[in-house]
Protein backbone atom coordinates (compact mmCIF):
# COMPACT_ATOMS: atom_id res chain seq x y z
CA UNK A 1 0.00 0.00 0.00
CA UNK A 2 1.24 3.48 -0.87
CA UNK A 3 2.07 5.72 2.11
CA UNK A 4 -0.90 7.93 1.18
CA UNK A 5 -3.15 4.85 1.56
CA UNK A 6 -4.58 5.71 -1.85
CA UNK A 7 -5.97 2.97 -4.09
CA UNK A 8 -4.94 4.90 -7.21
CA UNK A 9 -1.39 5.69 -6.13
CA UNK A 10 -0.85 2.12 -4.94
CA UNK A 11 -1.88 0.74 -8.35
CA UNK A 12 0.47 3.17 -10.12
CA UNK A 13 3.40 2.26 -7.86
CA UNK A 14 2.89 -1.47 -8.45
CA UNK A 15 2.74 -1.02 -12.24
CA UNK A 16 6.16 0.63 -12.17
CA UNK A 17 7.45 -2.08 -9.86
CA UNK A 18 6.31 -4.90 -12.14
CA UNK A 19 7.95 -3.40 -15.24
CA UNK A 20 11.00 -1.96 -13.41
CA UNK A 21 12.37 0.02 -16.35
CA UNK A 22 14.08 3.46 -15.90
CA UNK A 23 13.17 4.42 -19.45
CA UNK A 24 9.54 3.55 -18.73
CA UNK A 25 9.54 5.71 -15.59
CA UNK A 26 10.76 8.76 -17.47
CA UNK A 27 8.44 8.32 -20.46
CA UNK A 28 5.07 7.73 -18.80
CA UNK A 29 3.62 10.09 -16.21
CA UNK A 30 1.20 8.95 -13.53
CA UNK A 31 -1.55 10.99 -15.19
CA UNK A 32 -0.99 9.26 -18.54
CA UNK A 33 -0.94 5.83 -16.90
CA UNK A 34 -4.16 6.47 -14.99
CA UNK A 35 -6.08 7.82 -17.98
CA UNK A 36 -4.88 5.44 -20.68
CA UNK A 37 -3.84 2.24 -18.91
CA UNK A 38 -5.38 1.94 -15.45
CA UNK A 39 -8.92 2.99 -16.44
CA UNK A 40 -9.34 0.37 -19.21
CA UNK A 41 -7.67 -2.24 -16.97
CA UNK A 42 -10.13 -1.39 -14.19
CA UNK A 43 -13.03 -2.03 -16.59
CA UNK A 44 -11.50 -5.34 -17.70
CA UNK A 45 -10.99 -6.64 -14.17
CA UNK A 46 -14.34 -5.53 -12.77
CA UNK A 47 -16.25 -6.96 -15.71
CA UNK A 48 -14.60 -10.34 -15.25
CA UNK A 49 -15.14 -10.36 -11.51
CA UNK A 50 -18.78 -9.25 -11.70
CA UNK A 51 -19.70 -11.80 -14.37
CA UNK A 52 -17.89 -14.80 -12.90
CA UNK A 53 -17.91 -14.43 -9.10
CA UNK A 54 -20.39 -16.49 -7.08
CA UNK A 55 -21.05 -13.54 -4.81
CA UNK A 56 -20.26 -10.36 -6.80
CA UNK A 57 -20.11 -6.95 -5.17
CA UNK A 58 -23.61 -5.48 -5.37
CA UNK A 59 -24.31 -1.76 -5.57
CA UNK A 60 -27.55 0.19 -5.13
CA UNK A 61 -28.95 3.10 -7.11
CA UNK A 62 -32.28 4.76 -6.29
CA UNK A 63 -34.68 6.17 -8.87
CA UNK A 64 -37.97 7.97 -8.28
CA UNK A 65 -40.69 7.34 -10.83
CA UNK A 66 -42.21 10.26 -12.68
CA UNK A 67 -45.74 9.60 -13.83
CA UNK A 68 -45.82 8.41 -17.46
CA UNK A 69 -42.04 8.92 -17.88
CA UNK A 70 -40.78 5.83 -19.66
CA UNK A 71 -36.95 6.02 -19.42
CA UNK A 72 -34.43 6.99 -16.73
CA UNK A 73 -30.68 7.52 -17.18
CA UNK A 74 -28.48 4.89 -15.55
CA UNK A 75 -24.98 5.47 -14.17
CA UNK A 76 -22.35 4.49 -16.74
CA UNK A 77 -20.90 1.91 -14.33
CA UNK A 78 -24.02 -0.32 -14.32
CA UNK A 79 -22.93 -3.71 -15.63
CA UNK A 80 -25.80 -6.08 -14.87
CA UNK A 81 -29.07 -5.32 -13.08
CA UNK A 82 -30.05 -8.08 -10.67
CA UNK A 83 -33.27 -6.65 -9.30
CA UNK A 84 -35.44 -3.55 -9.08
CA UNK A 85 -37.29 -3.57 -5.76
CA UNK A 86 -39.35 -1.36 -3.47
CA UNK A 87 -38.59 -1.34 0.25
CA UNK A 88 -40.83 -0.22 3.07
CA UNK A 89 -40.09 3.36 4.05
CA UNK A 90 -38.74 4.26 0.60
CA UNK A 91 -41.45 6.73 -0.37
CA UNK A 92 -39.44 9.85 -1.19
CA UNK A 93 -36.45 8.87 0.98
CA UNK A 94 -33.58 6.42 1.27
CA UNK A 95 -34.63 5.21 4.72
CA UNK A 96 -35.78 1.61 4.84
CA UNK A 97 -36.15 -1.26 7.27
CA UNK A 98 -35.10 -3.67 4.54
CA UNK A 99 -38.44 -5.39 3.84
CA UNK A 100 -39.18 -5.76 0.11
CA UNK A 101 -42.76 -4.86 -0.71
CA UNK A 102 -42.63 -4.91 -4.53
CA UNK A 103 -40.34 -6.51 -7.08
CA UNK A 104 -40.38 -5.51 -10.76
CA UNK A 105 -39.46 -8.62 -12.71
CA UNK A 106 -38.69 -8.22 -16.43
CA UNK A 107 -40.68 -10.08 -19.05
CA UNK A 108 -40.20 -10.75 -22.76
CA UNK A 109 -40.00 -7.52 -24.85
CA UNK A 110 -42.93 -8.74 -26.98
CA UNK A 111 -45.12 -9.67 -24.04
CA UNK A 112 -48.71 -8.44 -24.40
CA UNK A 113 -48.41 -6.73 -21.02
CA UNK A 114 -45.03 -5.16 -21.86
CA UNK A 115 -41.48 -6.06 -20.79
CA UNK A 116 -41.94 -4.34 -17.38
CA UNK A 117 -38.38 -2.99 -17.66
CA UNK A 118 -35.47 -3.29 -20.04
CA UNK A 119 -32.14 -1.56 -20.71
CA UNK A 120 -31.89 0.52 -23.86
CA UNK A 121 -28.40 1.97 -24.21
CA UNK A 122 -27.77 3.93 -21.02
CA UNK A 123 -31.47 4.16 -20.21
CA UNK A 124 -33.64 2.00 -17.98
CA UNK A 125 -37.07 1.92 -19.65
CA UNK A 126 -40.40 0.79 -18.24
CA UNK A 127 -43.46 -0.45 -20.13
CA UNK A 128 -46.21 0.02 -19.19
CA UNK A 129 -45.22 3.53 -18.16
CA UNK A 130 -44.87 4.18 -14.41
CA UNK A 131 -47.84 5.75 -12.66
CA UNK A 132 -45.75 6.71 -9.60
CA UNK A 133 -47.88 4.64 -7.25
CA UNK A 134 -47.00 1.60 -5.16
CA UNK A 135 -49.33 -1.33 -4.52
CA UNK A 136 -50.94 0.61 -1.66
CA UNK A 137 -51.57 3.67 -3.84
CA UNK A 138 -48.83 5.83 -2.32
CA UNK A 139 -47.26 8.49 -4.61
CA UNK A 140 -43.64 9.65 -5.00
CA UNK A 141 -42.38 6.10 -5.31
CA UNK A 142 -38.65 5.36 -5.00
CA UNK A 143 -37.20 2.10 -6.32
CA UNK A 144 -33.81 0.55 -5.63
CA UNK A 145 -31.83 -0.80 -8.60
CA UNK A 146 -29.35 -3.45 -7.42
CA UNK A 147 -26.55 -4.04 -9.88
CA UNK A 148 -22.96 -5.15 -10.40
CA UNK A 149 -20.46 -2.60 -11.66
CA UNK A 150 -18.59 -2.82 -14.95
CA UNK A 151 -15.94 -0.39 -13.72
CA UNK A 152 -16.84 2.32 -16.25
CA UNK A 153 -16.10 5.49 -14.27
CA UNK A 154 -13.31 8.05 -14.04
CA UNK A 155 -11.41 7.64 -10.75
CA UNK A 156 -9.48 10.58 -9.41
CA UNK A 157 -7.24 11.54 -6.51
CA UNK A 158 -6.91 14.90 -4.75
CA UNK A 159 -4.22 15.82 -2.24
CA UNK A 160 -4.68 18.37 0.54
CA UNK A 161 -3.81 21.18 -1.91
CA UNK A 162 -6.68 20.23 -4.25
CA UNK A 163 -9.19 19.05 -1.72
CA UNK A 164 -12.81 18.00 -1.47
CA UNK A 165 -15.29 19.48 0.99
CA UNK A 166 -17.60 17.65 3.40
CA UNK A 167 -20.66 19.66 4.45
CA UNK A 168 -22.10 20.06 7.96
CA UNK A 169 -24.58 17.18 7.51
CA UNK A 170 -21.65 14.89 6.58
CA UNK A 171 -23.73 13.43 3.73
CA UNK A 172 -22.72 15.81 0.91
CA UNK A 173 -19.18 15.79 -0.46
CA UNK A 174 -18.06 18.25 -3.15
CA UNK A 175 -15.28 17.11 -5.49
CA UNK A 176 -12.49 19.43 -6.60
CA UNK A 177 -12.58 20.29 -10.32
CA UNK A 178 -8.79 19.96 -10.81
CA UNK A 179 -7.69 16.67 -9.22
CA UNK A 180 -4.00 15.81 -8.80
CA UNK A 181 -4.53 12.55 -10.68
CA UNK A 182 -7.32 11.42 -12.96
CA UNK A 183 -10.34 13.26 -14.24
CA UNK A 184 -13.69 14.29 -12.76
CA UNK A 185 -16.52 12.39 -14.45
CA UNK A 186 -19.30 14.70 -15.67
CA UNK A 187 -21.68 12.02 -16.92
CA UNK A 188 -25.05 11.91 -15.09
CA UNK A 189 -24.73 9.97 -11.83
CA UNK A 190 -21.34 8.70 -12.98
CA UNK A 191 -20.19 7.92 -9.42
CA UNK A 192 -23.38 6.35 -8.08
CA UNK A 193 -22.43 3.19 -6.22
CA UNK A 194 -18.72 4.03 -6.14
CA UNK A 195 -16.65 4.96 -3.08
CA UNK A 196 -15.31 8.28 -1.85
CA UNK A 197 -12.34 7.69 0.48
CA UNK A 198 -11.01 10.38 2.84
CA UNK A 199 -7.22 10.36 3.17
CA UNK A 200 -6.39 13.31 5.43
CA UNK A 201 -7.43 15.11 8.59
CA UNK A 202 -10.21 17.69 8.62
CA UNK A 203 -7.86 20.52 7.65
CA UNK A 204 -6.54 18.54 4.72
CA UNK A 205 -2.94 19.39 5.67
CA UNK A 206 -1.72 15.92 6.66
CA UNK A 207 -2.62 12.25 6.47
CA UNK A 208 -4.62 11.02 9.38
CA UNK A 209 -8.00 9.62 8.37
CA UNK A 210 -9.01 6.70 6.19
CA UNK A 211 -12.79 6.51 6.00
CA UNK A 212 -14.94 5.64 3.02
CA UNK A 213 -18.61 5.76 2.06
CA UNK A 214 -20.74 4.60 -0.84
CA UNK A 215 -22.04 7.36 -3.13
CA UNK A 216 -25.84 7.15 -3.46
CA UNK A 217 -26.16 9.79 -6.19
CA UNK A 218 -23.98 12.33 -7.96
CA UNK A 219 -24.82 15.76 -9.39
CA UNK A 220 -22.41 16.15 -12.30
CA UNK A 221 -23.09 19.88 -12.76
CA UNK A 222 -22.17 20.79 -9.17
CA UNK A 223 -19.76 17.85 -8.55
CA UNK A 224 -21.65 17.05 -5.33
CA UNK A 225 -21.88 13.43 -4.21
CA UNK A 226 -24.72 12.42 -1.90
CA UNK A 227 -23.55 9.65 0.42
CA UNK A 228 -25.58 6.61 1.36
CA UNK A 229 -24.44 7.01 4.99
CA UNK A 230 -22.87 10.05 6.71
CA UNK A 231 -19.18 10.20 7.58
CA UNK A 232 -18.27 10.16 11.27
CA UNK A 233 -15.51 12.76 10.89
CA UNK A 234 -15.92 16.53 11.19
CA UNK A 235 -17.05 18.71 8.30
CA UNK A 236 -14.24 20.41 6.40
CA UNK A 237 -11.69 19.98 3.62
CA UNK A 238 -10.10 16.59 2.93
CA UNK A 239 -7.62 14.92 0.67
CA UNK A 240 -9.65 12.16 -0.97
CA UNK A 241 -10.07 9.80 -3.90
CA UNK A 242 -13.00 8.31 -5.80
CA UNK A 243 -12.66 4.70 -6.90
CA UNK A 244 -14.49 1.35 -6.90
CA UNK A 245 -14.69 -0.81 -3.76
CA UNK A 246 -11.14 -1.58 -2.69
CA UNK A 247 -9.42 -4.81 -1.73
CA UNK A 248 -5.81 -5.92 -1.91
CA UNK A 249 -6.75 -8.54 -4.51
CA UNK A 250 -8.42 -5.89 -6.66
CA UNK A 251 -5.38 -3.57 -6.42
CA UNK A 252 -3.13 -6.43 -7.46
CA UNK A 253 -5.29 -7.58 -10.36
CA UNK A 254 -5.71 -4.08 -11.81
CA UNK A 255 -2.00 -3.32 -11.45
CA UNK A 256 -0.96 -6.54 -13.22
CA UNK A 257 -3.57 -6.09 -15.96
CA UNK A 258 -2.21 -2.59 -16.57
CA UNK A 259 1.38 -3.86 -16.56
CA UNK A 260 0.45 -6.44 -19.20
CA UNK A 261 -1.07 -3.72 -21.41
CA UNK A 262 2.05 -1.60 -21.07
CA UNK A 263 4.22 -4.65 -21.59
CA UNK A 264 2.65 -5.15 -25.00
CA UNK A 265 3.56 -1.55 -25.89
CA UNK A 266 7.08 -1.96 -24.51
CA UNK A 267 7.58 -5.39 -26.09
CA UNK A 268 8.66 -7.07 -22.85
CA UNK A 269 10.16 -10.56 -23.02
CA UNK A 270 7.97 -13.62 -23.37
CA UNK A 271 9.19 -14.92 -20.01
CA UNK A 272 8.17 -11.70 -18.23
CA UNK A 273 4.82 -11.72 -20.02
CA UNK A 274 4.15 -15.30 -18.91
CA UNK A 275 5.10 -14.49 -15.33
CA UNK A 276 2.75 -11.49 -15.22
CA UNK A 277 -0.04 -13.55 -16.82
CA UNK A 278 0.31 -16.25 -14.15
CA UNK A 279 0.21 -13.64 -11.39
CA UNK A 280 -2.84 -12.02 -12.98
CA UNK A 281 -4.70 -15.34 -13.06
CA UNK A 282 -3.79 -15.92 -9.41
CA UNK A 283 -5.04 -12.45 -8.42
CA UNK A 284 -8.35 -12.94 -10.27
CA UNK A 285 -8.80 -16.34 -8.61
CA UNK A 286 -8.11 -14.82 -5.19
CA UNK A 287 -10.81 -12.20 -5.74
CA UNK A 288 -13.25 -14.88 -6.92
CA UNK A 289 -12.47 -17.14 -3.95
CA UNK A 290 -12.96 -14.30 -1.48
CA UNK A 291 -16.27 -13.22 -3.01
CA UNK A 292 -17.51 -16.81 -3.25
CA UNK A 293 -17.01 -17.40 0.48
CA UNK A 294 -18.01 -14.03 1.97
CA UNK A 295 -21.58 -15.11 2.76
CA UNK A 296 -20.75 -18.59 4.08
CA UNK A 297 -21.84 -18.94 7.69
CA UNK A 298 -19.95 -22.17 8.13
CA UNK A 299 -16.79 -23.63 6.69
CA UNK A 300 -16.62 -26.06 3.79
CA UNK A 301 -15.57 -28.94 6.01
CA UNK A 302 -15.20 -30.01 9.63
CA UNK A 303 -12.66 -32.08 11.47
CA UNK A 304 -15.46 -33.09 13.83
CA UNK A 305 -19.13 -32.47 14.45
CA UNK A 306 -20.04 -28.98 15.66
CA UNK A 307 -23.26 -27.10 16.35
CA UNK A 308 -23.23 -25.58 12.88
CA UNK A 309 -22.61 -28.93 11.23
CA UNK A 310 -25.89 -30.43 9.85
CA UNK A 311 -24.77 -33.85 11.16
CA UNK A 312 -24.43 -32.57 14.72
CA UNK A 313 -26.81 -34.07 17.23
CA UNK A 314 -27.26 -32.82 20.84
Amino acid sequence: MDTSRSFIKTVLARIRGYLDDPDFDSKYTDQFLLQHVVMPSLVDVWSRVSLSADNPVMLDYNITFVENQECYTLPACVGEIHEIVQYTGMNGSQVSNGVITDDLRPSHPQSRTGPVWMIEGNMLCFRPFPQNLDSAGNPNLTWTVRYTTNGDMLPHYCSYTNYGTLDATKTLFTFDDTPDLGLVDYRPNAYAGQFVRLLSNAGGSSLGVTEERVIASYNSSTRVATLARPFTVAAGNYAYEVCPPQSQGMVEAIAIAAALKLGAWRKISQAQNQLLTQQYRAAIKTIGDNLANMNLRTGKGYAKDTRDNPRWRP
